[in-house]
């Protein structure tokens, strides 16, 4: 074969295998349906692929030098082109949703009347050792992960706007202090990256994709904003300062394809990748999740606000729905509040639960 053929081939072999990386490990993957195992196989070995892409770069720029094929300049712009697949890789999620875990601001309930929008007043209130935060929807949906830390321990609120769903949690999970980054998205559910810990987590189980370990999970009670200010006047409520150009186009972007998201007369999420087999439910409508382990059962949210005091077993536990018609909380036998996936989309609780119980 012709060698200049050849290279070109090269050339362009490592040019789309590059680009498929990056559109492997962001957005547009979910579009074409990657399969989730892949990103997370790519992510766990990307040291080994970079330095693979690398020599093929520099076998390329070696034979060039001896055949001249291409131009400098040609062969510069294609060194510029695998770099910014890399950077598009590992920087460009967490670059357009950089998470707060470590720099989250609290505001007065007062204060913060003012920054929730009335097109989206929904909040998720947790209390933990006598403490009450607030976290408004609208201000989770960028940053994704809202922390703080209290009496020596770390916390943080992870959201999901395409499962609509809230999870908090202690960051050390077993293998010390953790960064929580954005990686990517499967199934309608965000992965995030632990970067100090070299693993990924995600989200709907809040369990490590390369080790043993998973984190602790702790109740919040998903209610209005009105409820919310008049129930805790004193608690502290998380807002996300909105102050990149980058945000506003990220809210206008996705308000829109959010609102079908959660539209339950619409059957269409935003990223056609789910199995969507079990009809027990609507697979837009808002549940309840509980996952005890091996058991999970999802309880329909309009089913939990009209039947307060009604008793049910799940595995070996006997659990309560408390609801005064709007807010409900799921406790034990004990009185205390369960953890439960507040008002994640059935369709996609379902892809990851197939075996779940359903209350209706």
């Amino acid at each position: 074969m012709n060698k200049k053929i050849l290279f070109n081939l090269s050339a362009l072999s490592l040019a789309l295998f590059a680009i498929y990386c990056a559109v492997l490990m962001t957005e547009p993957g979910q579009v074409i349906g990657v399969p989730r195992d892949r990103l997370l196989a790519y992510y766990k070995h990307m040291d080994t692929f970079w330095f693979l892409q690398i020599l093929a770069l520099v076998g390329l720029w070696i034979a060039n030098v001896k055949g001249k094929f291409w131009k400098p300049v040609w062969m510069y712009l294609a060194s510029l082109g695998v770099v910014l697949s890399f950077w598009a890789q590992s920087y460009a999620m967490p670059t357009a949703f950089p998470t707060d875990q470590f720099k989250a601001n609290y505001h007065s309930v007062e204060d913060a009347d003012a920054h929730i929008p009335e097109q989206d007043t929904r909040v998720y209130v947790t209390h933990i050792n006598g403490e009450t935060r607030i976290f408004p929807r609208y201000h989770v949906q960028i940053p994704h992960v809202a922390g703080w830390e209290q009496d020596g321990t770390e916390y943080a609120i992870t959201f999901c706007g395409l499962s609509n769903l809230p999870m908090v949690v202690e960051t050390d999970y077993g293998l010390g202090d953790s960064n929580l980054q954005v990686l990517g998205q499967a199934h309608n559910n965000l992965i995030f990256k632990d970067v100090t810990n070299g693993t990924a987590i995600q989200q709907i189980t809040m369990q490590s994709e390369f080790t043993d370990h998973s984190t602790k999970v702790h109740p919040n009670t998903m209610m209005e904003w009105q409820d919310a200010k008049e129930l805790y006047p004193d608690a502290m409520v998380y807002l996300y300062s909105m102050d990149r150009m980058i945000d506003g186009i990220l809210l206008d972007l996705f308000e829109e394809p959010l609102v079908q998201q959660r539209d339950t007369n619409n059957p269409n999420f935003i990223f056609n990748t789910l199995d969507l087999e079990d009809h027990r439910l609507n697979p837009k409508s808002e549940v309840f999740g509980i996952d005890i382990g091996e058991q999970q059962m999802a309880i329909e949210v309009e089913f939990a606000r009209n039947n307060d005091g009604h008793r049910f077993t799940l595995g070996e536990q006997t659990l309560e729905i408390i609801s005064n018609g709007n807010i409900v909380m799921l406790v034990d036998e004990t009185g205390q509040q369960i953890p439960t996936h507040n008002g994640v989309h059935f369709g996609i609780w379902s892809q990851f639960f197939p075996n779940t119980e359903v209350l209706n």
